[in-house]
């Protein structure tokens, strides 16, 4: 880690609040690849995510808020929701599907068809 140094504060006390976020969150500038970086301590490696910013403001802050992995944890419950909620209205709309065309074929037989009817008969 001889790279990073820790930024510790600024004028808008950036680093501050984002330890409000998570305690464990720390910002890096990586010296070699001119960068700010966010770590986490309570992860190993405690690389997070590199900042879009070359300065600390309150772009950093919300970048932050929208990136956390609790949120992306929701999006991903809610997309699975989605999800299953769709692939059951597809099961339903099948097995509807399924039904309409046996009451047909009992339909036809009861009429004193011979032969399973053709699908276009259906």
């Amino acid at each position: 880690m001889k790279e990073l140094r820790l930024i510790s504060t600024n004028c808008y006390n950036i680093p501050e609040r984002v330890r409000e976020l998570d305690d464990d969150y720390r910002l890096y500038y990586n010296v070699r690849r001119n960068v700010i970086e966010l770590h986490n301590l309570r992860h190993i490696p405690t690389f997070q995510l590199v900042l879009p910013y070359s300065q600390l403001d309150t772009r950093t802050i919300e970048y932050i808020r929208r990136t956390r992995v609790d949120k992306i944890i929701n999006e991903i419950k809610e997309i699975d929701e989605y999800n299953n909620n769709l692939e059951n209205k597809l099961i339903n709309q099948t097995l509807d599907e399924i039904h309409e065309k046996t009451k047909s074929v009992i339909n036809y037989m009861n009429r004193g068809g011979s032969q399973i009817p053709s699908y276009s008969e259906l």
